[in-house]
């Protein structure tokens, strides 16, 4: 690793970016989110200027604004790659131009000093606006095969991080040399909380385990109707903390040690530090912070025909390391969700101690000292 200036010796604008998913969002909040941190140091000193380039409507807009309030938010026109026929396929080069050329002026206007780009659609006319510009690129890759937006602003960025050691043999030979297996940066604040004050938050059972449940942005109503039949069974043996996503409320009453979220943001802390056991979709983000948490998994993976097969990938790996068991979406029953939970939670033991070799929370650091040596060697 390059060493860094101890003091810049001047105002350091980074320029982040990506959206269509949480998962291209979250982990930008990592930078900033320790004080630990020198990027996050900085920030709070008022030495970096943060810049965050999203789509108009996208997920990403209201992530930022309510987690990052000092962030400048700059909306630019996307486009979408369908693998199906829409009219919208002919329509959407020209967004794809229109964003292109709205993030080249803003970048040339505040003299960006190094682009991070968590990928999605939004992200790459923003990755070869500042590559014509001469501004150095950072990308980073969370789940295990790289996506289309990796590809394609891959051989314009200076330097590629992945979180899947099985990343850099898929991506195209002549661009291996720019990857770097770096892990998934992840907020400090996520691990913050205690059990003991957990259980006095969620009002639970203290001589109950406790299983968290969740499915993500684009898959929790699936996960919720298969699981909301197997609550009256499983809330008789543990506490059960149940995030059910954003206008997807479900009704469950009368049953005792079940607590249900539409969305849970600084008390998700609290959530980790009372679980025992998660059952959720295999999205590269939400699995490494229950790595890191030391909480073993039931992963649901989406498939393919919801997606590009990532969250299968992503869940075999984890399967393969002993962190996490598979169960596809398809076999989910009230039987099966209950025999699994049943079976992980009288197995803790040993699937915490082979969690004992997933990464930590040195990402976020490693990912913002790269950002501040490029930024630096800028200036």
């Amino acid at each position: 690793m390059n060493t860094l200036k101890s003091e810049p010796t001047r105002q350091i604008t980074a320029a982040l970016t990506g959206g269509g998913t949480a998962g291209h969002v979250w982990p930008h909040f990592a930078l900033t989110d320790s004080e630990d941190t020198a990027f996050g140091a900085l920030f709070r000193e008022g030495k970096i200027r943060v810049y965050y380039f999203g789509s108009h409507s996208g997920m990403e807009r209201s992530i930022v604004a309510q987690n990052a309030p000092t962030w400048i938010y700059t909306p630019i026109s996307t486009g979408k790659l369908r693998r199906y026929f829409s009219w919208r396929n002919f329509v959407d080069p020209f967004f794809v131009i229109l964003g292109f050329l709205k993030a080249f002026s803003v970048l040339a206007s505040i003299r960006a000093d190094v682009v991070f780009s968590k990928g999605g659609f939004v992200s790459a006319p923003v990755v070869w606006a500042a590559w014509l510009l001469g501004i150095p690129v950072v990308i980073h890759e969370s789940d295990l095969s790289p996506a289309l937006a990796t590809k394609l602003t891959l051989p314009f960025a200076k330097k590629a991080l992945v979180t899947f050691e099985e990343t850099k043999s898929l991506c195209a030979p002549r661009f291996r040399h720019k990857v770097e297996l770096l892990g998934l940066p992840l907020r400090a604040s996520l691990f913050v909380g205690n059990r003991e004050d957990a259980l006095k938050y969620f009002s639970f059972d203290t001589e109950r385990k406790t299983l968290l449940v969740f499915g993500g942005s684009l898959g929790a109503e699936p996960v919720n109707r298969a699981f909301v039949p197997a609550i009256p069974e499983l809330s008789k043996r543990y506490n059960i903390i149940h995030i059910v996503g954003r206008g997807k409320s479900v009704p469950v009453n009368g049953v005792q040690n079940y607590r249900q979220y539409e969305f849970l943001n600084k008390e998700m802390a609290l959530a980790y530090a009372v679980s025992d056991l998660c059952i959720c979709r295999a999205g590269a983000s939400s699995i490494f912070e229950l790595a890191a948490a030391r909480i073993p998994m039931i992963l649901v993976p989406l498939g393919l025909q919801q997606s590009r097969g990532d969250q299968i990938e992503n869940a075999r790996s984890f399967e393969r390391k002993g962190w996490a068991q598979q169960i596809w979406e398809k076999d989910l029953s009230v039987d099966s969700i209950v025999s699994v939970v049943d079976g992980a939670m009288s197995s803790l033991n040993e699937r915490r101690k082979a969690l004992a070799t997933a990464p930590g929370l040195d990402a976020a650091k490693k990912a913002g000292d790269i950002l501040l040596h490029l930024a630096q060697e800028q200036g």
